[in-house]
């Protein structure tokens, strides 16, 4: 039986509660929400909506903006290709072309300079009305020249001049040099009349949302918490509208969205499944709804071949010769054996040759490693000495920071790997997890870190992705770009001051692999002749391509029967705007 003086002390103790939430300090962190790692919806898609589970073990989606590194994932992928414009677009089956959409016309009109021009089709537009015209060109390029940990910014180095004709729809762009690859550039595009004038522009402006839209879908909403995002038909888009009226990219645990797969409430899968679930969707799963792809992209070892210790490539040697990258891999690839396919080659990933058969670990790289000997003679010669237990120089115990994206247990697991496997051969290791966005383009472009694991990803032009990896910046006099503007500002970047690392996040800067990457860049010589002396300077470590599973529903099967060797760099969320609505 409960007292009157009871009854008081919870009344008092309810009202203390109150107060004291009510006096609760202002600007306190919000709570910590559930991730999109456990939160799957139960509800059927309405008509005309097709909803696809991707994995969310990663954590939540770091941004939308589809240049910059930390950006990366098959979601975001997904949403730029599907929401943003592009001047080329490449189909299921490899072939690239013009969206007709966006461009009407586009050809080299001059060899001297290296001119291309663009008649932009009148009606292309942004979804607030404004037209897509020669300014969104401009400001995609000056960008890429200063922004740190940008993908394929190399291309746009060469351009000399942007200019604008019959109020931007026409657009001429010169060149320093004939660059082959002019295809490659923007595609997609951004709007550059938003970006602009919002607080962050390019480095938070698209943090949470693409939102203006010049393709067939909008981005109408994305939640971290449930890892949803909804795409709606873009009702400004002037031409043929897609077939599904909605789509819904639901970010979960893999398992349970086998599970919602299964229940119908999924209609496709986009899965980097660890050993277990992928048995399970093999035996859930009939082999002519799904399939194995490689996706745009490399698990690598990023060493600072411009500071501190790892600026000695003795160091970066006696790294690798610690390390098993086999067994990294693994654990990258969450133990599954057609999770990733070994990497090779500094230039090309496993899949431009169509190394299908080449699973992680069949074929190591082509220098020592898993050999504790050759890395403590590799240490040795570098002036390190081993006492047993760890090693020194000048009384300096050898102390490395490795750098990984919080929020991923396969990088986490990775790197604790790296660390007992570098700590057996002598070399401390502190761990520094950090949000993808102020790893890449804070840390390690700024050179604070020595070691950063990262999902690095890239486009099919092999000079490309090789001059923006591994180029000189534009302020050193043999960078890509250098001579452009020829007053000495390095082509915006004023005389003597220090370039971040944009797409090169190593700094690495190499006088014979330079002149090779320009080269190859401008059509004289084959790429693939940078590929030894990379191994020789050993700047990045690759470790392993991913690969994922696309599972498809009856409805969506014929989207399989096709050929389609270019999902391993679009990803197969590229076109399902021309999918059958479900």
């Amino acid at each position: 039986m409960t007292t009157r003086a009871g009854t008081g002390r919870l009344i008092l103790g309810v009202l203390m509660a109150v107060l004291l939430a009510a006096c609760t300090p202002p600007n306190l962190p919000a709570p910590i929400a559930p991730t999109a790692g456990t939160s799957i919806s139960s509800a059927p898609p309405a008509p005309g909506t097709l909803v696809v589970g991707l994995d969310g073990t990663s954590g939540p989606i770091a941004g939308f903006n589809p240049y910059a590194v930390a950006d990366y994932s098959p979601a975001s992928q997904a949403v730029a290709s599907l929401v943003l414009p592009s001047a080329f677009v490449m189909a299921a089956d490899g072939s690239v072309g013009t969206d007709p959409d966006v461009v009407d016309w586009v050809a080299v009109t001059s060899v001297d300079p290296f001119t291309v021009t663009y008649l932009l089709d009148r009606k292309a537009s942004w979804s607030d009305g404004t037209p897509i015209t020669a300014e969104d060109f401009s400001y995609l390029r000056e960008q890429l020249l200063v922004q740190p940990g940008t993908v394929a910014s190399a291309g746009y180095r060469l351009i000399t001049a942007i200019r604008s004709r019959d109020a931007g729809k026409t657009v001429d762009v010169e060149f320093a040099e004939p660059f082959p690859q002019w295809r490659s550039l923007f595609s997609p595009l951004l709007p550059s009349h938003l970006l602009k004038d919002s607080p962050g522009g390019w480095s938070s402006g698209l943090d949470t949302d693409l939102p203006l839209s010049g393709n067939r879908y909008k981005m109408t909403s994305y939640d971290p918490v449930t890892g949803q995002v909804t795409l709606a038909r873009n009702d400004k888009y002037w031409a043929t509208p897609p077939g599904p009226s909605a789509v819904v990219l639901r970010l979960g645990r893999p398992p349970d969205l086998l599970a919602a797969f299964n229940r119908g409430d999924v209609q496709a899968l986009w899965l980097a499944p660890d050993d277990a679930t992928a048995g399970d969707i093999a035996d859930q799963v009939p082999a002519e709804r799904r399939t194995v792809l490689a996706t745009p992209s490399s698990l690598q070892l990023v060493m600072n071949a411009a500071g501190g210790a790892t600026a000695d490539v003795g160091v970066r040697h006696a790294i690798a010769a610690a390390l098993d990258p086999a067994a990294v891999a693994a654990a990258l690839t969450a133990g599954w054996p057609d999770g990733g396919l070994t990497v090779s080659s500094q230039i090309a990933l496993p899949v431009d040759s169509g190394a299908a058969a080449s699973v992680a670990g069949s074929t190591g790289p082509p220098i020592v490693t898993n050999d504790p000997a050759a890395a403590q003679a590799d240490l040795a010669a570098a002036g390190w000495s081993s006492n047993g237990l760890y090693v020194a120089r000048d009384g300096q115990i050898l102390r490395l920071r490795l750098g990984y994206p919080s929020g991923s247990p396969r990088l986490a697991a990775a790197a604790r790997l790296v660390q007992q496997q570098l700590g057996a051969a002598g070399i401390e290791v502190d761990l520094y997890p950090d949000a993808a966005p102020d790893l890449i383009e804070n840390n390690l472009a700024a050179g604070t870190l020595d070691l950063a694991l990262i999902n690095l990803t890239r486009g099919p032009d092999d000079p490309v992705a090789a001059a923006t990896a591994f180029g000189c910046p534009r302020t050193d006099p043999s960078g890509i770009g250098s001579g452009v503007t020829g007053d000495g500002s390095a082509g915006g970047v004023p005389a003597g001051t220090a370039a971040p690392r944009t797409g090169n996040l190593s700094g690495y800067c190499a006088a014979g692999t330079q002149r090779v990457l320009a080269q190859s860049l401008t059509g004289q010589i084959a790429v693939a002749e940078a590929d030894p002396g990379l191994w020789v300077d050993l700047p990045v470590l690759p470790l392993v391509q991913p690969r994922a599973v696309l599972a498809v529903g009856p409805g969506l099967q014929a989207v399989l029967t096709e050929d389609h060797p270019g999902w391993a760099w679009t990803g197969p969320l590229a076109g399902l705007a021309g999918w059958p609505a479900t």
